[in-house]
Formats: C-alpha cells, structure tokens, sequence
C-alpha cells in the first residue's frame, strides 16, 4: 500500500519548526533551486511543503549552523591596544566574544 504524504502551508511549516510564519518562504527564496521537487506542491497561489521537506529543511539548516559557528567559535582571537605605536595590553581568547571590553 502506498503511503500518503501530508502536505502543510508554509507558514503553517515555519511555525512547526518553531520561527515565525515567514521563515520557510524566506529559506526558500535564500536557496532557490536547492530543495528535492517532490518536497514542494503548488496549488494555485498557494505553495504546500510536505513532511519530509520540513524534516530536509531543518537538516539543512542545522548544517548551516555548524558551518557557521565552527568558523568563528573555534578560532584564536586576540585584541591589542596600542597608544603611540606601543602595545599597552594583548587580550587573547578562543571563541566569540559578546558585549563590551572596558579598560
């Protein structure tokens, strides 16, 4: 017996992986061509995306993530200060850092 795909809205999509309702149309659009056919159905103006697409969707991105993150999070950095051509102070640190240096 064949199995039936379930097809839900794109927002409806966004929503099930938890990002607003925009999020899958705008992935979409920021990777065209990239996603298998037999994931997508248009009905007249509205576009359905399968189970399996959103399953494939979330794999990509998490894909993504990594590459990004593991660019930037495992990388040496260091910051200098210097005043006049001198080095007062070399900070270095591994990883990404947030907010503010105060000296």
């Amino acid at each position: 017996m064949a199995r039936q795909t379930k097809w839900i809205s794109l927002s409806q999509a966004g929503i099930k992986l938890g990002h607003d309702r925009s999020y899958v149309s705008l992935w979409l659009r920021r990777h065209p061509n990239s996603m298998p056919e037999e994931y997508l159905m248009e009905t007249g103006t509205v576009k359905l995306i399968s189970l399996e697409g959103i399953e494939w969707i979330k794999k990509q991105s998490k894909k993504e993530g990594v590459l990004v993150s593991s660019e930037v999070a495992n990388g040496d950095q260091h910051l200098e200060i210097r005043l006049l051509g001198v080095t007062l102070l070399i900070i270095h640190f591994t990883g990404r850092v947030r907010g503010k240096l105060v000296v």
